[in-house]
């Protein structure tokens, strides 16, 4: 008996056993590393759904499933190293509302994840592209929007591992990236979807509005979490992790059944799509022929006839 309880006692999650926190005071714990298996198994288990449905497709009708299983996947990478009690960085708290018992004299130190904004710098443009590929948005639009969302990533890394009130100088910059993505999205998609027919629009806005609005509370989280430092690191990963399970997990995966129920070929995906000549192609194409079509019309001159020789009178 005894022995069965002691082999029970090493099973389990010894995640903060083996990978411990060491050299900071506001740490992940075994709860919430719980949590965060939790959430990895969820990812995990939508990507092998998506992948399977995936290869049932032909592989010229895979295009919305590459785009919900590139940021589910990602995440889940993610968060088996957030589980996992790595990918971290101890960063000195600037606000004490979480505080150690020696504050005065040893300034907390909070564990910082820079793991998870590398998830994000994968996994977040997705639903963005999701969203342009709704309205057949161009590929420098859709790279515009990439890059603003890449930014808003980047821009919370820093203010994340920034010690000093600068850190909001950085969180300022996120905030406006991504407000100028969504609004690039819902001005130049939306009006290229209203071509599409009512019932797409209505699909893009109840899509990109449930996007926007999941968007607009990670930073709240961060001004909560590294920023304002006001929860614990097992809070912390409760709230960015419903985010993420919604937005990175969820969202993707709707998305697929929403765009197939509208169809490849009339969002202009179709297989015909592929091969079809791009628009300098047609236009040097479109040159060609008119070139070839004007030298065929000239009529080039008849030659003149040579005079008919007179024939020699013969001697008698």
């Amino acid at each position: 008996m005894s022995d069965f309880v002691e082999l029970m006692k090493r099973g389990g999650n010894q995640a903060i056993t083996i990978n411990k926190p060491d050299g900071v005071d506001f740490h992940l714990t075994a709860r919430g590393s719980d949590w965060l298996w939790t959430a990895f198994c969820v990812f995990l288990v939508m990507a092998m759904i998506l992948i399977g449905l995936m290869f049932r497709k032909a592989p010229n009708e895979r295009l919305f499933y590459y785009t919900a299983i590139a940021p589910v996947f990602f995440m889940a990478i993610n968060y088996f190293t957030l589980a996992s009690n790595l990918g971290w960085t101890p960063i000195k708290a600037k606000y004490n509302h979480v505080t150690t018992t020696t504050q005065q004299e040893h300034p907390g130190y909070r564990q910082v994840f820079y793991s998870r904004y590398i998830g994000w710098f994968l996994a977040f443009p997705w639903p963005v592209i999701q969203a342009s590929l709704l309205g057949g948005t161009p590929i420098w639009q859709i790279a515009f929007n990439v890059g603003l969302t890449e930014t808003w990533v980047v821009a919370l890394l820093i203010a994340a591992l920034v010690k000093t009130t600068y850190k909001w100088g950085y969180y300022s910059f996120a905030i406006a990236a991504g407000v100028v993505a969504s609004i690039s999205v819902m001005t130049t998609t939306r009006n290229l979807v209203k071509n599409m027919g009512k019932d797409v629009f209505q699909i893009f806005t109840c899509f990109y509005g449930v996007v926007m609005f999941l968007w607009g509370i990670y930073p709240i989280s961060f001004g909560l979490s590294e920023g304002g430092n006001v929860i614990q690191p097992n809070s912390e990963a409760v709230f960015y992790g419903i985010l993420d399970v919604l937005l990175l997990g969820v969202v993707p995966c709707l998305f697929v059944a929403l765009a197939s129920s509208v169809g490849l070929e009339r969002l202009g995906y179709g297989p015909q799509a592929a091969f079809s000549p791009m628009p300098h192609e047609k236009t040097m194409n479109s040159i060609a022929s008119a070139r070839n079509s004007g030298e065929t019309a000239v009529s080039t001159p008849k030659a003149t006839p040579k005079p008919a020789k007179k024939a020699k009178k013969s001697k008698k």
